[in-house]
C-alpha cells in the first residue's frame, strides 16, 4: 500500500503518450477510449494523495513524482489538442510555462530555505484543467471531428478559461513567492 500513490502516479505519465496517441487517429473510437484513459487518469490523480495520506505513505519521491506526472500528462493532453487543431499554440504555451515557472519557484524557494506550498490557485488551476480536457474530447466525441461552428467556439470559450485560470495560477505563485522571499528576507534584517 505504500507503494501504491507513487505507482498512480507513475502510471499518470504513462497517459499522456497515450492520449497522444489516440487523438492521433482521428476516429471516433479512439476518442471514446481517450475518454477513458483521461478519466482514469484524472481519477488516478484524486486517489493518489488520498491514499498517501489515509495510509501514511507520503514520501519525498511522491512529493516530486505526484506534481511532475500531473505537469507531463496534463501537457501532452494540450499537446495533443494543438496538434489536432483544437487549440492554438499561444495557449499551450501558457500552460506549459506555468508548470515550468512553479517548479524553478518551488527550486529557488528550496535554496531560500523556503518552503513553496501548493495554493489554492494550483488546486483549482488542475481542477479546471481536468475538467476542459474531458469536455473537449466528449464535445468532439459527441458532436464529431467537425462539428458545427458553435461547437467549436464552446470548444474554444472552454480552453481559453483554462488557460487564463493558468496564468492566473502562474501570478498567484509567484506573489506567493515573492511575499514568501520579502518576509523571510525582513526577518533575517531584524535579526
Amino acid at each position: 500500500m505504500r507503494m501504491l500513490p507513487n505507482l498512480l502516479s507513475l502510471g499518470r505519465i504513462f497517459c499522456g503518450p497515450l492520449v497522444i496517441m489516440l487523438l492521433a487517429l482521428q476516429s471516433q473510437t479512439a476518442l471514446a477510449f481517450t475518454i477513458v484513459v483521461m478519466l482514469i487518469s484524472e481519477a488516478s490523480d484524486l486517489a493518489d494523495g488520498h491514499i498517501a495520506r489515509r495510509y501514511s505513505a507520503t514520501s519525498s519521491f511522491g512529493k516530486i513524482v505526484d506534481p511532475l506526472a500531473d505537469s507531463l500528462y496534463r501537457a501532452m493532453v494540450f499537446l495533443a489538442f494543438l496538434d489536432a487543431g483544437w487549440m492554438p499554440l499561444w495557449m499551450v504555451a501558457i500552460i506549459v510555462s506555468r508548470d515550468i515557472l512553479v517548479s524553478y519557484l518551488r527550486i529557488f524557494s528550496q535554496q531560500n530555505g523556503i518552503t513553496l506550498s501548493a495554493r489554492m490557485s494550483g488546486k483549482i488551476k488542475a481542477v479546471v484543467q481536468g475538467v476542459i480536457q474531458i469536455a473537449t474530447v466528449m464535445a468532439f466525441f459527441i458532436f464529431g471531428l467537425h462539428p458545427e461552428a458553435w461547437v467549436s467556439s464552446l470548444v474554444y470559450a472552454g480552453l481559453l478559461i483554462a488557460t487564463l485560470v493558468t496564468a492566473w495560477s502562474a501570478v498567484d505563485y509567484t506573489i506567493g513567492f515573492l511575499r514568501s522571499v520579502d518576509i523571510r528576507d525582513t526577518v533575517a534584517n531584524k535579526g
